[in-house]
């Protein structure tokens, strides 16, 4: 059966290669889309989960409405408001640090956790100020929970336990100011004198947003700058399933007021895009599932067409309706094999081209931006890749393969004469 096939696909090289081609082409196309989108994908995932925690706790804001002040100056009392309050309520700190602490300490689900603080300064530098956040971490720490030392261009994180009044700052801030490295500059707050801090590192994130209002210290220091003492704004948490983030943290909600978010959660409307994209990627797999498939029918039916003398021959010695049907599957599936394993070749030697192809700006020194195409080399592509292309072309072939069986060797000998 298989020797009659491939006999059949020798017989009409011109078509059969033409058939090839296109499979091979739609099989190669597949796997280089799929690879530039979902290592794109890859990059910005690693980065959204381990750049700021994959559970982030936080002081919670709250509406101020007409129900917040039930029963606090009026108990008992129907109250009419003449002009019903607004606004919210500011929260900068946790309201259960030490109830947290002892929570995700003994929660297996948690592999680590740093608790952070944040405070709105205003950096000095001569007559140049830069307002910025100052966030103060433990350097110990927060390796075990984000990547924020692959940020740090100049410098390294554990430099901040060297000493107090130690600081990491922000390229954009540094620019703002006029400061460099191992420079000493001031942080004002309204009340206080000008505190000293010297630069030790700087940090490079390639996102302004981060890299011009941020700079980090050790906690100790915020805390004994900004006279917070013992204070805590939030707790960073790293898990050892990221997809169970959402969950963990719906979990947690109900343990405490304060505000718990999983990074899929803060991060929404970047992974609606990852969603449109692989929209975008699946309908062109469908488009190519239909070429693919529109090119193998054509050729078969042309081909019933062309052989039904020979399908007539085949029947009279004893082919039944199963037979012929295989016999046009066999070739069918022979082309989309052959079609996809040349395929996967080809969109191999195309990732390995498109991989590494520079797109950033080479004098960036963040080890946190693209700097070359990033090709994801999962192997789910690869077998989906060969499934497409063998499935396309044995649902292909079914149609005219069941033509082909319908047709009557009296009738076919009969038409030709």
């Amino acid at each position: 059966m298989l020797f009659l096939a491939i006999r059949q696909i020798l017989s009409r090289p011109q078509q059969s290669i033409l058939t090839l081609i296109g499979i091979v082409l739609g099989t190669a196309g597949y796997i280089v889309f799929s690879g530039i989108m979902l290592g794109f994908q890859a990059v910005i995932t690693d980065q959204l989960v381990n750049s700021d925690g994959q559970i982030k706790i936080s002081p919670k804001d709250e509406l101020v409405t007409e129900r917040t002040f039930n029963d606090v100056f009026f108990q008992g009392k129907e109250v009419r408001w003449l002009s019903p309050p607004s606004g919210r309520t500011d929260n900068s700190r946790l309201t259960n640090v030490l109830g947290w602490m002892d929570k995700l300490s003994n929660d297996h689900r948690v592999i680590s956790y740093a608790p952070q603080l944040t405070k709105e300064v205003i950096f000095v530098n001569g007559k140049s100020t830069a307002p910025a956040r100052f966030v103060g971490v433990d350097p110990n720490i927060q390796p075990k929970v984000t990547n924020l030392s692959d940020y740090i261009v100049e410098g390294k994180l554990a430099d901040l336990s060297r000493g107090t009044s130690l600081a990491i700052a922000g390229e954009g801030v540094l620019n703002k100011l006029g400061a460099k490295l191992d420079d000493t500059i001031f942080v004002y707050i309204p009340g206080t004198d000008l505190i000293p801090i010297k630069i030790v590192g700087i940090l490079s994130t390639g996102n302004r947003m981060i890299d011009e209002v941020t700079v980090y210290s050790s906690l100790s220091s915020v805390q004994s700058i900004t006279k917070s003492s013992g204070e805590i704004s939030q707790i960073i948490v790293k898990i050892k399933d990221i997809r169970m983030a959402k969950e963990i943290a719906e979990d947690w909600r109900y343990f405490s007021k304060d505000k718990v978010e999983s990074w899929d959660e803060v991060n929404a409307s970047i992974l609606q895009v990852f969603r449109t994209q692989d929209i975008v990627r699946n309908s062109t797999t469908f488009t190519i599932i239909l070429v693919v498939a529109f090119g193998i029918y054509n050729i078969l039916n042309m081909v019933v067409n062309q052989k039904k003398k020979e399908v007539a021959i085949l029947r009279s010695i004893g082919f039944d309706e199963k037979d012929t049907i295989q016999l046009f599957i066999f070739q069918g599936l022979f082309l989309g094999t052959m079609g996809a394993i040349i395929g996967i070749f080809v969109g191999i030697l195309g990732c390995y081209y498109i991989d590494g192809i520079p797109i950033g700006d080479p004098k960036q020194n963040s080890k946190a931006l693209m700097k070359t195409m990033m090709i994801s080399w999962d192997v789910m592509i690869y077998v989906k890749g060969f499934s497409i292309a063998v499935l396309s072309a044995s649902i292909a072939s079914y149609i005219p393969a069941r033509m082909a069986s319908r047709l009557s060797p009296v009738d076919i000998i009969r038409g030709a004469t």
